[in-house]
């Protein structure tokens, strides 16, 4: 910071900027689209799990978003190496996990309803 007496002029340079971490370029994914840098992964997937990766993406509530982010931060330290194909594997594995763990337990809980109704 410097002082100047003659114009009462203060003049400070900020380091806050050059400390943070790059954006990625271009805007961010829309809701429901791939993750940054796993575009190109998912690219290697066959056309039907590619659909269906769009399909679960489109649909995941926000929690189950926040638990794949959640999940896929886990996992970035042991998926480094690794192939676009074997990455686009083990998202595809993560998100289907995610959707179907909620799928199963939606479907649990409306069999439970029905049965306390019939019984």
């Amino acid at each position: 910071m410097q002082v100047t007496s003659s114009n009462t002029a203060i003049q400070m340079t900020s380091t806050e900027s050059s400390q943070r971490p790059p954006r990625p370029d271009g805007p961010p994914p829309p809701k429901g689209g791939v993750p940054p840098r796993l575009d190109t992964a998912v690219s290697t997937l066959s056309e039907e799990e590619q659909q269906s990766t769009t399909d679960m993406l489109v649909s995941l509530t926000d929690e189950q978003q926040e638990e794949l982010k959640s999940v896929l931060d886990e996992l970035k330290p042991m998926t480094q190496g690794l192939s676009d194909e074997d990455l686009g594997s083990v998202f595809y594995e993560a998100l289907s996990s995610i959707y179907n763990d909620d799928e199963t337990q939606t479907v649990s809980s409306s069999s439970a309803v029905n049965v306390d109704v019939y019984a």
